[in-house]
């Protein structure tokens, strides 16, 4: 099992710099008085809305505001998140925030009353990050009904912009200082998706194998929120194992099941994520099959996840081994991390397909924000191509960064196949 790697530098103050730039080029592009940034609250995993994270550096749950040239405030949800910034002081840790940045209250009206006395005028121009529909949760946007009417109760007369897709444009591209994190969150991936097919094996519950993955994260330094994962002879659901949210013990994994998961590794709150697929033994041919299926649309895209082609353009190449093959998928295909925006479900069946979904209300369809999006080298995304045919479901993949020519792998056993060893 790999489990070394040099373990990359915090990140400087000029990273810092360079990330306050980015927002007050957005203001200045925008034309804005001040900018807004939401962060949502700690251990809201996976996918979380951690912009505040972004401009901080610290701990997340904090509104992020920046005022004209002057550094931005950080309004945080409590005084713990003080206390653990005079820790960190005490320790010598590098900081980004000094403590004179730093207010307690993350409401609308505190918000709204810290702005006026900024000097803000009746009638500002004020961009929020936090506003718009973010999925794969906040279709309705982060920020809360409350937040808002406190903040527009104190400037009734605001114009109000919302600017995430500037700021998912800006940075989307990554820093080096950025990706050497990344590169390092997908190798503790790498190691948690060994440890899932180290323990799989006949008469093991979901619930060791998932303590498993999370004890080669934690013990790493990296931080996992939650686990996706199902086992059968045959599987079509898509999330956490039932037994994490009802009253019913772990299944126990038997000969000729798959082992699905969707493992996210995170280090200093970059992401990573890993498809990892586990076959028992002997496995249906239609599991095998879709799994063939999977690694040829993962194979399709890497090809052309590179500078100047449109997002658009990898899903319909990277989904055309599906449509052939006449399989239907149950997650998109491939989706931006780090920050998330464009996802892609394509064209292809998803579960309406299945006779069963006839007696529910709805089996909608999610949409396939970003097609126009031009790559960049740099970015980064989640690659998780799957295919099912019937009730026999295959996903693999990992993550992959733009490069100039083609896409830059992080991540090699979690792309195939795996088998247990027993």
């Amino acid at each position: 099992m790999k489990t070394k790697m040099e373990i990359p530098l915090p990140l400087s103050l000029k990273e810092r710099d360079r990330r306050w730039e980015i927002a007050r080029t957005i203001m200045r592009k925008n034309e804005l008085d001040t900018l807004i940034i939401y962060g949502d609250r700690e251990s809201a995993a996976p996918a979380p809305f951690c912009i505040d994270h972004y401009f901080t550096n610290d701990r997340l749950g904090s509104v992020v505001i920046f005022y004209k040239e002057e550094k931005p405030i950080v309004i945080t949800f409590a005084s713990m998140m003080v206390a653990d910034h005079m820790q960190a002081s005490l320790r010598g840790d590098q900081q980004w925030i000094e403590p004179e940045q730093i207010y307690v209250g993350k409401t609308g009206s505190n918000i709204g009353n810290i702005l006026k006395e900024k000097g803000l005028s009746n009638t500002p121009k004020i961009g929020i990050i936090g506003l718009e529909a973010y999925p794969p949760f906040y279709f309705d946007g982060a920020l809360p009904h409350r937040t808002w009417k406190g903040i527009m109760e104190a400037f009734p007369n605001a114009e109000i912009k919302s600017v995430y897709m500037d700021f998912f444009k800006m940075t989307a591209p990554k820093s080096d200082e950025e990706l050497a994190l990344i590169k390092h969150a997908a190798h503790i991936g790498e190691v948690m998706s060994e440890a899932m097919r180290m323990t799989v094996k006949p008469g093991v519950s979901e619930a060791e194998v998932a303590a498993a993955i999370t004890s080669a994260c934690i013990s790493m330094g990296g931080f996992t929120a939650e686990i996706l994962m199902g086992s059968g002879p045959e599987y079509i659901g898509w999330g956490p194992p039932a037994w994490q949210y009802r009253s019913q013990p772990p299944r126990i994994i038997k000969e000729g099941d798959i082992v699905l998961s969707e493992i996210f590794a995170l280090y200093g709150m970059y992401e990573t994520q890993h498809q990892a697929a586990v076959a028992v033994g002997n496995i249906h041919p239609n599991i095998e099959r879709a799994a063939h299926v999977a690694r040829e649309c993962y194979e399709a895209g890497v090809d052309v996840l590179k500078s100047g082609k449109t997002f658009g353009e990898v899903v319909d190449i990277m989904e055309k081994p599906l449509l052939e093959a006449g399989g239907w998928h149950v997650h998109p295909l491939i989706h931006s991390i780090n920050p998330y925006g464009p996802i892609g479900f394509g064209t292809a069946p998803g579960i309406e397909i299945l006779p069963q979904t006839a007696r529910y209300g709805n089996v909608g369809r999610l949409p396939n924000p970003g097609r126009d999006l031009v790559l960049q080298e740099g970015m980064c995304f989640a690659f998780e191509p799957n295919c099912a045919f019937g009730n026999h479901l295959a996903n693999i993949g990992g993550t992959v960064i733009v490069g100039r020519d083609r896409g830059i792998e992080l991540n090699t056993n979690s792309t195939h196949l795996m088998r247990a060893e027993y």
